[in-house]
């Protein structure tokens, strides 16, 4: 029998996983120093004895074993159970997944507490479905603008890459990701199956078949990828992400990150991981440590982790100071991206609540030596009331971290953003954030147009009574010039809304529709004086993909 949540739900008896999961990590953490051993317990030891035995793995790192980790990952409703999970949260779970959601839950992940917990629990079925347009890809990471790719002798298209910046490439070797956060800014690409995604975009179906966790297709991905950057001198960082790059064993992750050592005006390669910090500590090992630090010393190339995070539970635990401490020994450093998320480390209607959270997570990262490097409002929050973060609210919240006296300068995040189709903004403490607002009652949205150097980005989210419906809460712009340019904006924006409004109404799939709203956006964009880089293909002449 396969071992699963199912498999050992009798042999239980009154414990639950959950019990299961903390014997067996503290079995782990006494063996490794860092804790005490736990008090006997028959029925939990035999479970542990015959666990270790089928998975052939020492019964003290059975913690530290993939194949424990995924065996008993939670992927199915009915798991949460076997967790005693129930109630509206098991209900919703199930709704999503029935409606195309992938559910995963490490059971490191169980352990964090009820926050965190949230965050890896699929909801609002919608969110994926093609209702909501924004949440199907609410960076532009995978639509035509921002992509770049490779056409062979066929015309058969292979993508490469994503570029928003004209310095740097977000390259995605997988699509799979055994991390379940629900609010995932690869959106409908990483947490819905290929089927549920076929239904609503099959191009970008078409894309998540490509991203598998085959070694071949991922290594060749970064050599046609490092071929078209020689072609580009202006692009100088190579960020690897996916998915989880970490799924890849060293073994090919040391094959996909050697193609960048002849990339030949790339001076930057950082690695996006939820491996630290969300339940797969146990990657960071000594090999895959060397491959990076390997990579370094051959090319004089910076290689740089950025690293996922929720939380202080995930930076205070232990598994996670192994992790660091492997990477800084080795000259890895190790930078934070937090998502802020309603419920999870942010409440709106709770601004102490919210301010004490951030500075507690701050002051973990302070003390374990990584970097505070950048908080992102979460980027599902135009989608939908329950998600949104109101940004007005937000400066409120980190005025916390500006507290000098309060806080050293070094636990403060280097950047605090806002992520959308249109780039990167950043936001400033109340009442430094500026921007020109508008409130639509009837449609019950708020739409804020922000200067930013010779651009003006316009951003919505939903009108929440109390944050965001208070027409005069932001202070005047005193610049004429600057006002100027959003009244052009402002009028652009409309007639924007005319065109989708016009669209909406023919019998279009979502697929088309969203590609007649590119086309629209693309003409605002350059009234707004937002450029994106050509992302001409890379044209392959002489030879088919290896």
């Amino acid at each position: 029998m396969q071992l699963c949540l199912e498999s050992i739900r009798a042999k239980l008896g009154i414990y639950t996983a959950k019990n299961f999961f903390e014997y067996i990590r503290s079995r782990y953490l006494s063996f490794k120093g860092l804790g005490k051993c736990p008090a006997q317990n028959r029925v939990l030891e035999d479970l542990v004895t015959e666990v270790s035995i089928k998975l052939r793995e020492n019964p003290n790192e059975l913690w530290a074993s993939q194949k424990f980790q995924l065996a008993f990952r939670v992927t199915k409703p009915e798991h949460l159970r076997i967790l005693s999970v129930n109630g509206a949260s098991q209900r919703e779970a199930e709704r999503a997944v029935t409606a195309g959601r992938v559910m995963s839950l490490l059971p490191y992940n169980t352990l964090m507490g009820e926050t965190t917990l949230k965050k890896f629990l699929p909801s609002m079925p919608e969110k994926f479905s093609g209702k909501w347009k924004h949440s199907i890809d609410p960076y532009g990471i995978f639509r035509d603008i921002d992509r770049i790719e490779a056409v062979d002798c066929s015309g058969n298209r292979i993508y490469l890459a994503t570029r928003k910046f004209p310095y740097a490439v977000l390259v995605n070797i997988t699509e799979a990701c055994h991390f379940g956060c629900d609010g995932c800014y690869k959106g409908s690409m990483v947490r819905t199956a290929l089927s549920a995604l076929a239904g609503v975009c099959l191009e970008y179906a078409e894309i998540k078949k490509q991203l598998t966790t085959e070694e071949k297709r991922a290594v060749e991905q970064a050599r046609l990828l490092t071929l078209w950057l020689n072609e580009h001198p202006e692009v100088d960082s190579v960020i690897i992400s996916g998915g989880e790059p970490t799924l890849f064993s060293n073994q090919s992750l040391e094959r996909i990150v050697s193609q960048f050592k002849s990339a030949e005006h790339v001076k930057v390669v950082r690695m996006c991981t939820s491996s630290l910090f969300q339940g797969m500590w146990y990657r960071i090992d000594d090999d895959f440590v060397k491959i990076l630090s390997d990579f370094k010393k051959e090319t004089g190339k910076q290689f740089y982790v950025n690293a996922h995070v929720t939380d202080e539970f995930q930076l205070s635990a232990p598994e996670a100071k192994i992790a660091v401490d492997r990477l800084q020994n080795a000259g890895i450093s190790v930078h934070l991206q937090m998502p802020i998320q309603e419920g999870i480390n942010f409440r709106r209607e709770d601004l102490e609540w919210t301010a004490e959270k951030l500075r507690r997570i701050s002051k973990q990262a302070y003390l374990l030596g990584v970097i505070p490097y950048k908080m992102i409002v979460d980027m599902h929050s135009p989608s939908h009331p329950d998600l949104t973060v109101p940004i007005e609210t937000f400066t409120r919240a980190v005025r916390c971290l500006d507290e000098h006296l309060i806080n050293s300068d070094m636990e403060r995040w280097q950047a605090c953003n806002l992520l959308h189709e249109q780039g990167n903004l950043y936001l400033y403490p109340h009442p430094h954030f500026t921007a020109i607002k508008e409130i639509d009652k009837k449609r019950k949205r708020v739409i804020y147009f922000i200067p930013k150097k010779d651009s003006i980005h316009t951003y919505e989210e939903p009108l929440i009574i109390g944050h965001n419906d208070n027409p005069n809460s932001l202070s005047p712009i005193a610049d004429s010039e600057i006002c100027k340019r959003v009244d052009g904006v402002r009028e652009a924006y409309h007639s924007l809304r005319d065109e989708i409004r016009e669209l909406e109404t023919r019998s279009l799939t979502f697929e088309q529709k969203a590609r007649e709203i590119e086309k629209f956006e693309r003409d605002f964009y350059k009234k707004s004086g937002i450029t994106f880089p050509e992302n001409n293909p890379l044209i392959l002449k002489n030879e088919q993909p290896k």
